[in-house]
């Protein structure tokens, strides 16, 4: 995948695209959090795995009913099936989730800004098979626009 390809992807899921999104995927697809972007790391405690496309749009569609997210593409790195990219991702709180859902831990008028790396695996059809966030770290203004100028 080359980076206008994935362009086309970040397109359909800031529009909320879900039906398109899931077009990139497999159906055994695997997504995982290091520890869903909320306090330590616990090997077994924490972190999470969305397995397919039907996880991975159902769990979006609970986020975005309370949060806008949009993701920005900064630097994107592909080479034979594997791709990486960095997504400087802002979430703007609607409307407070409830306890258990998606950003649960954010209130109304929140906004989050994240730089993410994120490693993709394609099959050889070039489907997402497996994707991994595997480093994260919360930005302020001046540092999101310093990261996707890069």
């Amino acid at each position: 995948m080359n980076r206008r390809e994935f362009m086309k992807y970040v397109d359909h899921f800031n529009h909320r695209r879900f039906d398109k999104v899931a077009g990139y995927f497999r159906p055994d697809a695997t997504l995982s959090y290091p520890d869903n972007f909320m306090g330590k790391q616990i090997p077994g405690l924490t972190g999470n795995t969305l397995c397919g496309p039907k996880e991975f749009v159902a769990n979006y569609e609970a986020l975005t009913a309370n949060i806008r997210e949009v993701l920005h593409v900064g630097a994107f790195l592909s080479r034979g099936r594997q791709f990486c990219v960095e997504l400087v991702t802002e979430f703007h709180v609607l409307r407070k989730p409830a306890a258990g859902a998606p950003g649960a831990q954010w209130n109304r008028g929140d906004v989050i800004v994240m730089n993410q790396m994120v490693l993709y695996d394609l099959d050889a059809k070039g489907k997402f098979q497996r994707i991994r966030i595997f480093h994260h770290r919360y930005l302020d203004a001046a540092e999101a626009k310093r990261a996707l100028r890069g």
